[in-house]
């Protein structure tokens, strides 16, 4: 009876230990893939963001031209009317492509996109675009909030989020990097893009009410903007 109850013992901690070796393989794994810097399936590290963000390319492996990542981003705005464009797109070497999307009638940006450049996926920025925006694309309980009459009124104007957004800049990358004002006012925050040495090379977020900055540390290289409008 000792030697039978022994024997299960040792057949429950066999099980345990073969659970918790294959439950360390896939964490290391997972940890190892993230820190290759392929074009592999995105991912966020701790903190507010972190990680850049990368979905996962196409069997061919070549990236869809300008013009059709414009048709697919066209295709997903249908979902909202006929009253917004797209304003900029920031290409990038190694992480899906960014879109900034505006109003027709005020000019005033919208949201925030990223689009899969081997697929033409199209989906939302997560960062401010997600939690600070007042009218289109806020995280509400798992789902996307677009309120089509919000009216919004800024407490941190333009020129204040600039200076905001340059001394950010200035004090955490060096004095060579410079916010200028390009950018975008959206519902709840405006997004401005970096320069170093004159070159655009990123962009940040500043929020018009708390003045408070996200730096958009998850794209990657630029390669270049494309300006619509």
């Amino acid at each position: 009876m000792k030697n039978k109850h022994q024997l299960v013992w040792g057949v429950i901690l066999f099980g345990a230990l073969a659970v918790l070796i294959v439950y360390s393989s896939g964490l290391f794994l997972l940890v190892k893939n993230a820190d290759t810097g392929g074009y592999t399936q995105g991912y966020y590290n701790s903190g507010m963001m972190g990680g850049r963000v990368n979905s996962n390319q196409n069997s061919s492996g070549e990236k869809l031209t300008p013009d059709q990542i414009l048709s697919d981003v066209e295709n997903y705005l249908k979902g909202y009317g006929n009253n917004l464009q797209m304003a900029d797109i920031f290409v990038f070497t190694d992480a899906d492509y960014y879109v900034s999307v505006e109003e027709k009638d005020t000019g005033k940006g919208a949201m925030e996109l990223l689009v899969n450049p081997y697929t033409g996926q199209v989906y939302p920025e997560p960062g401010p675009n997600m939690m600070w925006n007042e009218k289109y694309s806020m995280m509400m309980g798992g789902s996307f909030r677009y309120n089509a009459n919000a009216t919004y009124t800024a407490t941190v104007n333009r020129t204040e989020a600039v200076k905001i957004a340059d001394d950010f800049v200035k004090s955490q990358l060096g004095e060579t990097f410079s916010v200028p004002g390009d950018g975008h006012a959206f519902y709840g925050y405006y997004t401005f893009h970096i320069e170093e040495n004159g070159k655009t090379i990123g962009m940040l977020s500043v929020n018009d009410t708390t003045g408070e900055v996200w730096y958009h540390d998850w794209h990657g290289e630029l390669e270049q903007v494309i300006s619509e409008h």
